[in-house]
Protein backbone atom coordinates (compact mmCIF):
# COMPACT_ATOMS: atom_id res chain seq x y z
CA UNK A 1 0.00 0.00 0.00
CA UNK A 2 2.81 2.44 0.76
CA UNK A 3 4.66 1.47 -2.74
CA UNK A 4 1.56 2.47 -4.38
CA UNK A 5 1.28 5.56 -2.85
CA UNK A 6 4.55 6.60 -3.22
CA UNK A 7 4.30 5.88 -6.71
CA UNK A 8 1.21 7.75 -7.10
CA UNK A 9 2.97 10.92 -5.16
CA UNK A 10 6.06 10.72 -8.02
CA UNK A 11 3.47 10.27 -10.23
CA UNK A 12 1.57 13.65 -9.59
CA UNK A 13 4.50 15.72 -8.58
CA UNK A 14 5.55 15.12 -12.12
CA UNK A 15 2.36 15.92 -14.18
CA UNK A 16 1.50 18.98 -11.99
CA UNK A 17 5.58 20.12 -12.09
CA UNK A 18 6.67 19.08 -15.78
CA UNK A 19 3.48 20.98 -17.70
CA UNK A 20 3.74 23.95 -15.57
CA UNK A 21 7.23 24.57 -16.10
CA UNK A 22 7.25 23.86 -19.95
CA UNK A 23 4.45 26.49 -20.13
CA UNK A 24 6.60 29.41 -18.16
CA UNK A 25 9.61 28.23 -20.31
CA UNK A 26 7.54 28.33 -23.41
CA UNK A 27 6.27 32.03 -22.28
CA UNK A 28 9.24 32.94 -21.05
CA UNK A 29 10.85 32.40 -24.48
CA UNK A 30 7.77 33.98 -26.45
CA UNK A 31 7.83 37.02 -24.34
CA UNK A 32 12.07 37.79 -23.82
CA UNK A 33 12.85 36.52 -27.12
CA UNK A 34 16.79 35.85 -26.83
CA UNK A 35 16.67 35.61 -23.36
CA UNK A 36 18.44 34.32 -20.34
CA UNK A 37 15.67 31.16 -20.81
CA UNK A 38 17.35 30.60 -24.30
CA UNK A 39 20.98 30.53 -23.28
CA UNK A 40 19.58 27.78 -20.34
CA UNK A 41 18.39 26.17 -23.57
CA UNK A 42 21.50 26.71 -25.19
CA UNK A 43 23.18 22.91 -25.50
CA UNK A 44 26.35 24.20 -27.14
CA UNK A 45 27.66 25.21 -23.78
CA UNK A 46 27.20 22.13 -22.03
CA UNK A 47 25.58 20.86 -19.39
CA UNK A 48 27.57 22.84 -16.74
CA UNK A 49 24.50 25.20 -16.63
CA UNK A 50 22.36 22.55 -15.75
CA UNK A 51 24.19 20.69 -13.01
CA UNK A 52 24.20 22.12 -9.19
CA UNK A 53 25.83 20.46 -6.14
CA UNK A 54 25.22 19.92 -2.78
CA UNK A 55 25.49 18.02 0.50
CA UNK A 56 25.84 17.49 4.41
CA UNK A 57 27.72 16.69 7.42
CA UNK A 58 27.18 15.73 10.59
CA UNK A 59 29.39 15.49 13.93
CA UNK A 60 27.95 14.06 17.18
CA UNK A 61 29.02 12.30 20.54
CA UNK A 62 27.33 10.99 23.34
CA UNK A 63 28.39 9.41 26.61
CA UNK A 64 27.23 7.66 29.50
CA UNK A 65 28.59 5.49 32.55
CA UNK A 66 28.99 2.38 30.48
CA UNK A 67 29.62 3.69 26.34
CA UNK A 68 30.94 6.37 24.14
CA UNK A 69 29.97 7.14 20.94
CA UNK A 70 31.16 9.51 18.60
CA UNK A 71 30.34 9.76 15.28
CA UNK A 72 30.41 11.79 12.03
CA UNK A 73 29.13 11.81 8.29
CA UNK A 74 29.02 13.24 5.11
CA UNK A 75 26.05 13.28 2.36
CA UNK A 76 26.87 14.20 -1.03
CA UNK A 77 24.39 15.00 -3.78
CA UNK A 78 24.28 16.31 -7.12
CA UNK A 79 21.29 17.74 -9.32
CA UNK A 80 20.78 17.77 -12.68
CA UNK A 81 17.88 20.25 -14.05
CA UNK A 82 15.66 18.86 -16.39
CA UNK A 83 14.29 21.95 -16.51
CA UNK A 84 14.98 24.86 -14.11
CA UNK A 85 12.67 23.95 -11.32
CA UNK A 86 12.81 20.39 -11.88
CA UNK A 87 15.74 18.72 -10.77
CA UNK A 88 16.95 14.98 -10.14
CA UNK A 89 19.84 13.19 -9.13
CA UNK A 90 22.28 10.89 -7.01
CA UNK A 91 22.53 11.01 -3.59
CA UNK A 92 25.06 9.29 -1.16
CA UNK A 93 25.67 9.10 2.71
CA UNK A 94 28.71 7.69 4.71
CA UNK A 95 28.70 7.64 8.37
CA UNK A 96 31.61 6.64 10.57
CA UNK A 97 30.85 5.66 14.03
CA UNK A 98 33.55 4.84 16.52
CA UNK A 99 32.16 3.24 20.21
CA UNK A 100 34.37 2.36 23.32
CA UNK A 101 32.60 1.01 26.24
CA UNK A 102 32.67 -1.71 28.81
CA UNK A 103 32.05 -5.18 27.27
CA UNK A 104 30.05 -8.35 28.50
CA UNK A 105 33.84 -9.51 29.09
CA UNK A 106 34.16 -7.07 31.95
CA UNK A 107 36.60 -5.10 29.54
CA UNK A 108 36.96 -2.04 27.96
CA UNK A 109 36.32 -2.20 24.37
CA UNK A 110 36.28 -0.83 21.06
CA UNK A 111 34.29 -0.88 17.22
CA UNK A 112 34.31 1.31 14.34
CA UNK A 113 30.98 0.33 12.17
CA UNK A 114 30.50 1.77 9.07
CA UNK A 115 27.00 2.66 7.13
CA UNK A 116 26.40 4.03 4.07
CA UNK A 117 23.76 4.79 1.96
CA UNK A 118 22.75 5.39 -1.93
CA UNK A 119 19.99 6.88 -3.45
CA UNK A 120 17.86 8.95 -6.06
CA UNK A 121 15.70 12.20 -6.26
CA UNK A 122 13.51 14.27 -7.98
CA UNK A 123 12.96 18.05 -6.75
CA UNK A 124 10.72 20.59 -7.84
CA UNK A 125 11.56 24.16 -6.85
CA UNK A 126 8.08 25.76 -7.62
CA UNK A 127 8.85 28.97 -5.23
CA UNK A 128 12.33 31.01 -5.41
CA UNK A 129 13.15 29.37 -2.39
CA UNK A 130 10.45 26.60 -1.17
CA UNK A 131 11.01 23.11 -3.07
CA UNK A 132 9.72 19.33 -2.75
CA UNK A 133 11.64 16.41 -2.97
CA UNK A 134 10.50 12.27 -3.62
CA UNK A 135 13.25 10.00 -2.64
CA UNK A 136 13.96 6.70 -2.91
CA UNK A 137 17.48 5.41 -0.67
CA UNK A 138 18.90 2.29 0.08
CA UNK A 139 20.54 2.20 3.39
CA UNK A 140 22.88 -0.67 4.90
CA UNK A 141 23.72 0.54 8.37
CA UNK A 142 25.94 -1.53 11.04
CA UNK A 143 25.50 -1.44 14.70
CA UNK A 144 26.72 -2.92 17.84
CA UNK A 145 25.10 -5.31 20.05
CA UNK A 146 24.19 -4.57 23.40
CA UNK A 147 22.75 -6.35 26.00
CA UNK A 148 19.71 -5.85 27.22
CA UNK A 149 20.47 -7.08 30.73
CA UNK A 150 23.09 -4.41 31.52
CA UNK A 151 23.50 -2.22 28.33
CA UNK A 152 27.25 -2.98 27.63
CA UNK A 153 28.46 -4.29 24.83
CA UNK A 154 28.27 -7.63 23.66
CA UNK A 155 31.70 -9.93 23.41
CA UNK A 156 32.03 -12.35 20.95
CA UNK A 157 34.53 -14.62 22.30
CA UNK A 158 35.29 -16.71 18.80
CA UNK A 159 35.96 -13.75 16.69
CA UNK A 160 37.98 -11.87 19.56
CA UNK A 161 35.60 -8.75 18.33
CA UNK A 162 32.75 -6.51 19.75
CA UNK A 163 29.92 -8.30 18.08
CA UNK A 164 27.98 -6.21 15.27
CA UNK A 165 24.59 -6.47 13.01
CA UNK A 166 24.24 -5.21 9.70
CA UNK A 167 20.47 -4.14 8.85
CA UNK A 168 19.53 -3.24 4.88
CA UNK A 169 16.52 -1.81 3.91
CA UNK A 170 14.64 0.61 1.49
CA UNK A 171 13.55 3.92 2.72
CA UNK A 172 10.76 6.44 0.60
CA UNK A 173 11.06 10.12 1.91
CA UNK A 174 8.46 12.90 0.66
CA UNK A 175 9.14 16.03 2.28
CA UNK A 176 9.64 20.36 1.95
CA UNK A 177 12.74 22.45 1.90
CA UNK A 178 13.74 25.99 2.02
CA UNK A 179 16.82 26.83 0.13
CA UNK A 180 18.78 30.18 0.67
CA UNK A 181 20.34 29.50 -3.29
CA UNK A 182 19.48 31.84 -6.06
CA UNK A 183 20.37 29.57 -8.80
CA UNK A 184 23.68 29.11 -11.18
CA UNK A 185 27.03 30.40 -9.67
CA UNK A 186 25.29 30.85 -6.20
CA UNK A 187 26.39 29.29 -3.03
CA UNK A 188 23.39 29.07 -0.68
CA UNK A 189 22.27 26.28 2.66
CA UNK A 190 19.32 24.15 2.66
CA UNK A 191 16.85 22.67 5.37
CA UNK A 192 14.57 19.67 4.66
CA UNK A 193 11.75 18.25 6.64
CA UNK A 194 11.07 14.77 5.38
CA UNK A 195 8.76 11.68 6.15
CA UNK A 196 9.88 7.98 5.26
CA UNK A 197 6.51 6.48 4.38
CA UNK A 198 8.42 2.90 4.59
CA UNK A 199 9.31 2.95 7.92
CA UNK A 200 8.31 0.04 9.76
CA UNK A 201 5.40 0.20 11.86
CA UNK A 202 7.57 -1.89 14.72
CA UNK A 203 10.63 0.41 14.45
CA UNK A 204 11.25 2.60 17.48
CA UNK A 205 12.83 5.20 14.80
CA UNK A 206 10.69 8.65 14.25
CA UNK A 207 9.73 8.57 10.42
CA UNK A 208 10.83 12.00 10.36
CA UNK A 209 13.95 13.48 9.65
CA UNK A 210 15.44 17.12 9.42
CA UNK A 211 18.53 17.52 6.91
CA UNK A 212 20.60 20.86 6.96
CA UNK A 213 23.17 21.11 4.39
CA UNK A 214 24.94 23.44 1.68
CA UNK A 215 24.02 23.88 -1.87
CA UNK A 216 25.97 25.50 -4.86
CA UNK A 217 24.12 26.42 -8.45
CA UNK A 218 20.69 25.58 -6.99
Amino acid sequence: MKKTYFLFLLLAVLLISLPTGLDAQTRNRKNQGSSKVDKYFDESQGIAHRLWYGGGFNLGFSGSNLINVFNIGISPMVGFKLIDPVSIGPRFSFQYTSVKGLASDNNIRKVQPLSYSAGLFTRYKFLPMIFAQVEYEYENSEYPLITGVNGVLVWDNTTQEVATVREARDNVYVGLGYTSGLGYGTLGYEIMLLYNILEPEDSLDLPFSIRFGLTFGF
